[in-house]
């Protein structure tokens, strides 16, 4: 094997570390320390070939050629920047980081309200809020600092409680708005087009018709079926109108209601306008419309508790939504009683109070 000469820059270029490192060269032995320039060269030459032999060319070969000391803390920065990088690909973002993203962004998986860390919903009116705090502080007039924190987590469960009822109400409304009046009088056996004609409050069951409009519902329901047998074929219903007041009076209003010009009556109000006369057709086109709104308003009153037997038979064949309103019923019922445990607690702190300050007096005397 030849021998490879190293040229004094070369071997001035390597760095202390690395030929000691590569020597084994213990610096606690001052005579080892201080060696001959050319047996340092000759144990080099042979330590890299050992080095081309056993490892890389390239290995050995950086050892050599590096001409500058390595910067450790520019090195260590540059790791950290490539594994900060490599993260933020592998995770991807995290999301807003300023005070103002995370608060934009703080109602986005909402649903339910159920488990809100805040405690107002973006839709719930804060000044609303306010004043329930303030009420419920009020009445309870918490005393120490215990007190007040007892008192304000009880206000929160009672605001809690109210958004569960409205939004319990709002469920069962979300069930019952596939229904429509339609579907209700075919229920109640009507069809054709006063089927059609169903008034939106036949799926209302509050909705309330009083004595008095049931009563000329009915007396305009007579004059009807008395025009309709007695007065066919009539071309010009100002001659008959006046045995008719009721029902005709009721169409005028009809016709007003609607906006339809012109009006029934004339500006004396003595007879029917000219323009109505003309047209007998359309007055028992209106005339029959008007018969089907008379018929649903004269029998509300019959038709509400059938109407609701059906809605409520409806109501609970839907099992899925049922379902949903169940669970919600029963985190209703857990809110009202740790309402109520609050108010224990607050009980108890004040009972607690009141002994120990009895107590205090006792001892003092």
């Amino acid at each position: 094997m030849d021998n490879i000469q190293l040229s004094n820059s070369t071997l001035s270029n390597l760095s202390n570390n690395h030929a000691i490192s590569i020597l084994g060269i213990d610096l606690s032995n001052a005579n080892t320390a201080v060696m001959d320039t050319s047996v340092l060269a000759n144990t080099v030459t042979m330590t890299l070939l050992d080095e081309v032999n056993g490892a890389s060319v390239s290995n050995a070969a950086s050892s050599i050629v590096h001409t500058e000391p390595i910067n450790t803390q520019h090195a260590v920065k540059e790791l950290d920047q490539d594994q900060q990088s490599a993260s933020k690909k592998t995770h991807g973002q995290t999301g807003p980081k300023s005070s103002a993203g995370k608060k934009a962004i703080r109602f986005n998986a909402l649903k339910t309200g159920r488990h809100a860390k805040s405690m107002l919903l973006p839709f719930e009116d804060k000044k609303a809020y306010d004043k329930h705090l303030r009420e419920v502080l009020s009445a309870l007039a918490p005393a120490n600092y215990i007190e007040v924190q007892i008192a304000d987590e009880y206000a929160n469960a009672l605001w809690r409680i109210l958004r569960h009822e409205t939004r319990g109400a709002y469920e069962r409304e979300k069930i019952l708005e596939h229904l429509t009046p339609q579907m209700a009088a075919q229920m109640l056996g009507i069809s054709g087009n006063r089927a059609a004609r169903a008034p939106e409050y036949l799926t209302q069951l509050r909705y309330v018709v009083s004595q008095s409009e049931r009563v000329l519902a009915k007396k305009g329901l007579q004059e009807y079926a008395h025009l309709i047998a007695h007065a066919k074929g009539i071309q010009n219903f100002n001659l008959v109108w006046r045995q008719y007041p009721t029902l005709f009076e009721a169409l005028a209003t009809l016709i007003d209601a609607r906006q339809i010009k012109p009006t029934l009556f004339g500006p004396t109000s003595q007879g029917l306008s000219m323009a109505w006369q003309q047209n007998p057709n359309k007055i028992l086109s209106y005339l029959e419309e008007l018969a089907d709104e008379l018929y649903y308003l004269a029998n509300w009153e019959l038709m509400r508790p059938q109407i609701r037997i059906w809605m409520e038979a409806y109501y609970f064949s839907q099992r899925t939504e049922q379902h949903r309103i169940n669970q919600d019923e029963q985190l209703l019922m857990k809110e009202r009683n740790y309402a109520h445990s609050l108010l224990d607690r607050l009980m108890r702190q004040r009972k607690s109070g009141f002994l120990w300050n009895i107590s205090s007096v006792d001892t003092e005397l």
